[in-house]
């Protein structure tokens, strides 16, 4: 069974054809998550405050869904400067405990969605399963 979650409360409705949950069995897929508050405006100049900012979009899709940050088994990074990803982690560690850190992949690119954004992540996570 494949479930998909177009509109997530908390978050600004999507800006293309997307949906920011897909569930596949119990695999959770979500869309690359910026730092774009419920009104779209972007949240915050520097990597420590996109970073913030795109980790409660997380939360609040994980959450829309059943499922939380420990459900986290693989993290994509998309950043447009990679020397900046120490602190991203600074913001990751607080998320998760020390033995529970998912799978990462870190790559630079060019350019994101938007201008002003520094950072997506995109995630894959376990439904939570009783």
């Amino acid at each position: 069974m494949i479930k998909y979650y177009k509109e997530v409360t908390g978050l600004i409705s999507p800006l293309e054809p997307y949906s920011y949950v897909v569930r596949a069995g119990d695999t959770l897929y979500l869309a690359g998550q910026v730092a774009l508050d419920e009104t779209g405006k972007i949240i915050g100049a520097t990597m420590k405050e996109q970073a913030t900012q795109v980790w409660k979009n997380i939360k609040t899709a994980l959450e829309a869904v059943g499922s939380s940050l420990e459900n986290i088994v693989k993290i994509n990074y998309f950043l447009q400067d990679i020397r900046e990803l120490n602190e991203e982690i600074e913001i990751r560690k607080t998320l998760f405990l020390e033995t529970k850190f998912p799978a990462v992949t870190a790559v630079q690119v060019s350019a994101l969605g938007l201008p002003g954004l520094q950072l997506e992540v995109d995630i894959v996570a376990v439904a939570n399963v009783y």
